[in-house]
């Protein structure tokens, strides 16, 4: 019996890398809301959104893709990446387009 693997070419492991981290983040933000969300996370979170909450890419619970600002750590300009707010705080692999945090 002959096994045939092929390989994900890297931009698919991308996809499926972000892909893993909407699904955790939306998987957070129910556990939260019916109250079985570990602590450590739940207090991570809510430093992030505290950052956010004063952020200019910030348009109601979204990071605006319509938005742009410098990242803090390699000065280029990067718009908001579309996410929900709520739920990409909430997933710890995530990160903020301008690495706030």
């Amino acid at each position: 019996m002959e096994r045939n693997y092929t390989r994900i070419p890297p931009n698919e492991k991308i996809i499926m890398s972000q892909l893993n981290e909407i699904l955790l983040g939306w998987g957070n933000l129910v556990k939260d809301r019916i109250g079985i969300l570990d602590m450590n996370t739940k207090q991570l979170a809510e430093s992030r959104l505290l950052i956010c909450n004063s952020c200019y890419l910030r348009v109601d619970n979204i990071c605006s893709p319509k938005m742009v600002g410098y990242n803090t750590k390699t000065k280029e300009l990067k718009k908001g990446c579309g996410c929900n707010i709520s739920a990409k705080t909430l997933s710890l692999q995530s990160k903020c387009p301008l690495d706030r945090w």
